[in-house]
């Protein structure tokens, strides 16, 4: 590794006072940061009948309100930003809204704190110098492209900053300059491994040895395809624009059994999503952010539509002490309920993927569930079988011939409600 990771690599190994010590005197930092600039956290504060004064440690974090996506909508454009718009470098958009958009204003602070949170991410991953790096989400208001970017030139890395779509133009570069790192959305791998072999390539037999990949949930099982067909290492990259960007909040550890959140500039607490109250360790609920380090317009607590569990405060096996949390679930707005039984698109996706079923949709339609994949009739009633035993659901099963559904350069939109 270069020096560059040299503090990366130290924040990401503090130990657990250490890091107590630096989140309670950012957190207290926040709270008076927040009431004293952000018009937004003014008000609520005061509704809510917060002493700022009587907010002394995380410990306190449960008295102050939630922040939710449609509070930011009414924000727009600048709202409930907290430095005068001199001070703004630029502004990202969240994605996957409809409506008044949720616009996200950076410091040139927030920039360097977005920078460094993908460097931890590049470091765990062994992303160095050497790596010839291809990015394939989007530069835009989107945030996609832009994290990878500035943690791949921070390390002098070959930067291919392709951005989304022409996926035969995508692995024409993945040959011709062999391409190592491919950062994407998780669904998209797949879809460039199908059309390479209409273009007779073996993605097995490029150069590509890690997948950095995020934007969705996607299952184990389907990691475990995306890395047999790459013959390559995946990793599950977290991160909202309203936290600051792609990898932003946390990253997997070698060992790749959960996220590790960057405590040192986030809180994340997991809640009940219906009434509120935090949840313990090992509780399913959504996941609340709360950002300690930064400047333009730091929220808290968050409310991320994210399904996860806190799996361990403590120590883990790779020497992290930072909080880990389970691999994103899904959102609590993208939960299926049928016949009673709870569930999310990756549920499925983890049966389907059993069972080599790569392109797949959900209906779930006027109280009715239809799955509708590519593959062998033959296989339909293994599938109901674990969809039976494994999820506790028996929807209608259909199959279509191979390319009959729709393929997908960014995120895939497997779940049609109706």
């Amino acid at each position: 590794m270069t020096d560059v990771y040299d503090r990366a690599k130290q924040d990401i190994f503090r130990k657990r006072g250490e890091i107590e010590e630096i989140r309670n005197r950012r957190f207290r930092k926040i709270v008076r940061y927040v009431y004293e600039n952000s018009p937004l956290y003014r008000r609520k504060f005061k509704e809510s009948g917060i002493d700022i004064d009587k907010i002394k440690s995380i410990e306190d974090i449960s008295r102050l309100p939630f922040t939710t996506k449609q509070e930011l909508r009414e924000s727009y454009p600048l709202k409930a930003v907290c430095v005068p718009k001199d001070r703004v470098v630029r502004v990202q958009m969240s994605g996957g809204t409809t409506g008044q958009p949720v616009i996200i204003p950076y410091t040139r602070h927030d920039v360097e704190q977005w920078k460094e949170m993908m460097m931890r991410a590049f470091f765990l991953a062994e992303v160095t110098e050497r790596d010839i790096i291809q990015i394939t989400p989007a530069f835009g208001l989107w945030n996609g492209g832009f994290g990878f970017h500035f943690a791949a030139d921070a390390i002098n890395a070959f930067v291919i900053p392709i951005g989304p779509g022409n996926t035969r133009n995508q692995i024409r570069f993945m040959v011709d300059f062999g391409t190592t790192v491919l950062a994407g959305t998780a669904s998209y791998p797949l879809r460039i491994a199908e059309v390479a072999d209409e273009m007779g390539i073996d993605v097995a037999e490029l150069n590509v040895e890690k997948l950095i990949l995020g934007a969705e949930p996607w299952s184990e099982e389907m990691r475990r395809r995306i890395e047999r067909t790459f013959d390559a290492r995946a990793y599950d990259i977290p991160g909202l624009t309203e936290m600051g960007g792609v990898g932003t909040v946390g990253f997997e550890c070698p060992e790749r059994d959960g996220l590790h959140i960057w405590e040192d500039n986030y809180v994340a607490e997991v809640i009940d999503p219906e009434t509120g109250e935090v949840l313990d360790e090992g509780e399913e609920g959504e996941v609340v952010y709360t950002a300690l380090n930064r400047e333009g317009m730091p929220l808290i607590r968050y409310r991320s539509g994210e399904v996860s569990t806190i799996i361990s405060r403590d120590g883990c096996e790779c020497g992290i002490e930072h909080t880990k949390i389970k691999r994103i679930r899904g959102r609590t707005d993208d939960m299926i309920i049928y016949k009673g039984v709870k569930f999310y698109p990756t549920d499925v996706e983890n049966i389907l993927a059993e069972h080599g079923v790569v392109n797949y949709k959900i209906f779930a339609i006027n109280g009715k569930l239809e799955i509708v994949f590519e593959g062998d009739e033959r296989i339909k009633s293994a599938i109901a079988k674990d969809l039976a035993e494994f999820v506790g659901i028996h929807p209608a099963i259909k199959t279509v011939p191979i390319g009959q559904l729709e393929r997908f350069e960014g995120k895939a939109k497997r779940l049609i409600r109706g």
